[in-house]
């Protein structure tokens, strides 16, 4: 892998990805290797900020854990830059690495001995009268959620001009595969095989209950109507469990294959169904 610049990324406020993020700068600099950082790390460094890291780096860092890596993987989507994830502790579905074999997988990857796994994307839309409101690439889900004191919500849902169901339901999660082991598994969704061409979409908690998981071939569109009548208050769509937007009765969420993929390095001695024993604690008694 021809890799010039290595991005360092981390949590914002967080001591011990701080921490971390200085030492495996440090490491770099002492193997001559050059790297970009971002804003905050250069604060707590006391260095100037430079280079746009995302714009510029040839392999993304991420130290903090899984909300990290999905940071990453949205501010660099349209780069297919690939991403090293590090927790800081709690293992993650994403986040590769343990923070004392950090150096060594950079090592790894610099040597061609760790695997590119690509990962779908979603494109999630919000319109609102012919409007785009939002737009934005997810590796996780789309999620459209009620408050506590909300209503229950009414959503259609359409897969290429072809009406699919109505649900009645707190919310509803539009989940890629990679996606499918987080909110989606709580809400008792499928675990689906990250490599599996796939839009899963879950209903939280429906008024109906047989109203199951739906998993659909991501080669198709899913448009997802809120009924017109619903009150607006306190319903929102989440992307990735990071940004919200409020949604109005009448909006349209468009959620299909995006044209990227998040391109995640994996040691090939830890597969997914390795990571699945371990977190879902499997085969425990």
């Amino acid at each position: 892998m021809n890799i010039d610049e290595i991005g360092i990324i981390c949590k914002e406020d967080d001591r011990g990805a701080l921490a971390l993020a200085a030492r495996v700068i440090d490491w770099l600099k002492k193997k001559n290797i050059s790297c970009l950082i971002e804003d905050h790390i250069a604060a707590y460094l006391e260095h100037e900020y430079t280079e746009d890291v995302w714009s510029n780096a040839d392999l993304l860092v991420a130290i903090g854990g899984d909300g990290t890596l999905l940071r990453a993987a949205r501010l660099s989507s349209r780069r297919d830059v690939p991403i090293l994830g590090a927790h800081m502790g709690s293992l993650g579905f994403l986040a590769e690495v343990t923070e004392d074999k950090v150096e060594g997988a950079i090592e790894a990857i610099l040597n061609d001995e760790y695997i590119r796994d690509e990962r779908t994307m979603f494109e999630a839309t919000l319109i609102r009268d012919d409007r785009i409101i939002a737009s934005q690439i997810v590796l996780n889900d789309a999620v459209i959620n009620k408050g506590a004191l909300a209503r229950i919500i009414e959503i259609e849902v359409w897969v290429d001009t072809t009406f699919i169901t109505r649900y009645r339901a707190d919310g509803l999660i539009l989940s890629t595969p990679t996606g499918s082991t987080a909110y989606n598994l709580a809400a008792h969704g499928p675990i689906v095989y990250p490599h599996v061409p796939a839009i899963i979409l879950t209903p939280i908690c429906p008024h109906v209950l047989s109203n199951r998981s739906i998993v659909l071939p991501d080669s198709q569109e899913v448009e997802i109507i809120l009924n017109a009548q619903v009150s607006s208050d306190n319903i929102y769509l989440t992307l990735d469990g990071q940004r919200g937007y409020p949604m109005e009765g009448g909006d349209k969420l468009l959620v299909k294959k995006a044209g990227h993929k998040t391109i995640l390095m994996r040691s090939p001695q830890r597969d997914y169904f390795q990571v699945l024993r371990t977190k879902l604690k499997w085969q425990e008694r």
